[in-house]
Formats: structure tokens, sequence, C-alpha cells
């Protein structure tokens, strides 16, 4: 069981990111039939989800959990959130996850708030450690993602509406309308992820060579260099 190694004893569960005690290591290499060396190398890899809270929850490094009031639980980052006009074609986020707010560690939730302007989209994209819930608070939103049976499925949103995408799958979401519209997202994660496709694709860092793009989209130089300058 996690948090337990082969008896009662209380010890480090693998998920963390911190290495195992000294004392574990009997109980490890037991289980594992790996030489120590081998564990560590391993131990660092294996770390694919939200960690499952001891205590009520979490405090950073140094702090205690006794002296902390309800401001740490407290999170004003969707206050008056509006659309922003100079991102359009694209909407508006906000997001409040592990990295601005450290009482989500451990929590396994997080959230953001999308305000999409007539005719802004939230391109295609995938969070690779969450499924998402997403909550139409006003307006319209027509909303899709594709499974791995490359299969899109699509709807349009009403104010009230819910539309649930399952963890790792390319989504995305486009105000149609002629109004603005606002949604609310919640996610299984206290740090989601996002990778946005053309990003990814075609505006990484550094750039995936030419010809495998152009091999893989069936499409010419030029076109990739169209697309790669969109990302400059």
């Amino acid at each position: 069981m996690l948090g337990s190694i082969g008896d009662s004893t209380p010890r480090t569960p693998f998920f963390m990111d911190a290495s195992p005690s000294p004392d574990e290591f009997p109980y490890v290499l037991a289980k594992t039939k790996h030489s120590k060396q081998d564990y560590r190398g391993a131990y660092r890899k294996v770390r694919a989800s939200d960690p499952e809270l001891t205590s009520d929850f979490a405090v950073p490094a140094g702090s205690d959990a006794a002296s902390v009031n309800a401001s740490f639980f407290t999170s004003t980052m969707f206050r008056n959130a509006t659309a922003d006009p100079s991102l359009a074609p694209f909407g508006t986020a906000r997001r409040v996850d592990l990295t601005n707010f450290p009482a989500l560690d451990g929590l396994g939730i997080s959230a953001t708030i999308f305000v999409f302007l007539p005719g802004t989209v939230n391109p295609p994209h995938v969070h690779p450690r969450a499924s998402e819930v997403v909550f139409v608070v006003d307006g319209n939103l027509d909303i899709g993602f594709v499974d791995t049976t490359n299969t899109l499925r699509t709807q349009s949103l009403k104010q009230g509406d819910l539309f649930v995408i399952p963890r790792g799958l390319v989504h995305f979401q486009i105000n149609r309308g002629a109004v603005t519209a606002t949604a609310f997202n919640t996610f299984s994660s206290s740090n989601a992820g996002i990778s946005s496709l053309p990003t990814a694709l075609f505006g990484s860092s550094k750039p995936i060579s030419d010809d495998i793009l152009e091999k893989s989209f069936g499409v010419s130089a030029s076109t990739i260099k169209t697309l790669k300058d969109a990302q400059a």
C-alpha cells in the first residue's frame, strides 16, 4: 500500500519527490529486486499524479500548520475577470493552481476562469495530468474533444451547462455567439499542465525539423514556414 512497504510501519510514499530514507531500502529492494542505484534512478520517473495527503492539508516547508489562517486557503485571482481584447483571437484565462495557490498542494483540484469575446477561441490543447469539467457561467460556447479512436465529439453549450473532458485528450472551445461567454473550468489535479498543439508543434523552444512536419502533415515547406511564423 502507498505509505507502507511490507509491514505496518509508515514509510515514504513512492510518488513523493524525496528519495526514500536509508531504512526503507531493504523493503524496497525486496519488492523490486533492483540495486539502490537502479531504484533511485527509477524513483524520480514514476510520479504521474497528485500525491495523496496523510494530513488534513499541506503547508509550505518551514511553516507550522497551527499558524495558518483562512487567508492561506483564499485566492482572489478570479475577482473582476474580464476579457483582454489584445489577446484576440484567443480567449482570456486566469488559472489558479499549485504554481500560484499553495493551499491546493495535495488536494488534486485546480480551476480556471475563461472569458471569450465573440469569435475568440481556446485552441486545441491537452492537460496531461487532469480531467476537466467546464461550466458555462454566461453566454454560449462550442466545445469538443477528440478521443483515442480519433472520434470528434462536439457540443454547443448554453448558460448553466456542464461538459466533461477526459484526461489527456485534445480539446478546444470557441465562442461563435454575438456576446461574451464566460466559463469556469475545474481540474482533477492541483497542477493539470497544458500543452497547446499549435505552440508545441510549430513554436517549441527548439523547433521540430521542417522535414518531419512536412511528412507528418503532408504539406509543403512553405506551409510549415507559415505555421511556424505564426507562432513566432
